[in-house]
């Protein structure tokens, strides 16, 4: 299955979009979603504290980064929440 991406499929770089409005990014044709937190804190949410925060910010990026590795012939959502647990996508 040839490989599909919103974003570099002319050149073959597979990128993925981080989003707090996942649900808006996987019906205008984005092929590689991670859910993130909120509008204003997409990477995190100041009200864990600075480790926790930090944290938080390192699974979405993570899960980012696992997004981009991963073949995909249609939309998928990547959830940093089931990263590397029951599996990090979620196919929609």
């Amino acid at each position: 299955i040839p490989e599909r991406s919103s974003c570099s499929m002319s050149i073959g770089i597979p990128c993925a979009i981080i989003s707090a409005l996942f649900s808006l990014a996987l019906t205008t044709g984005a092929t590689r979603v991670v859910k993130g937190s909120r509008i204003e804190h997409v990477c995190g949410d100041p009200k864990l504290g600075p480790e926790k925060d930090r944290a938080y910010g390192r699974r979405i990026a993570e899960a980012a980064l696992e997004a981009v590795e991963t073949v995909v012939a249609e939309p998928v959502l990547f959830d940093p929440a089931e990263l590397r647990q029951e599996g990090a996508a979620i196919a929609t």
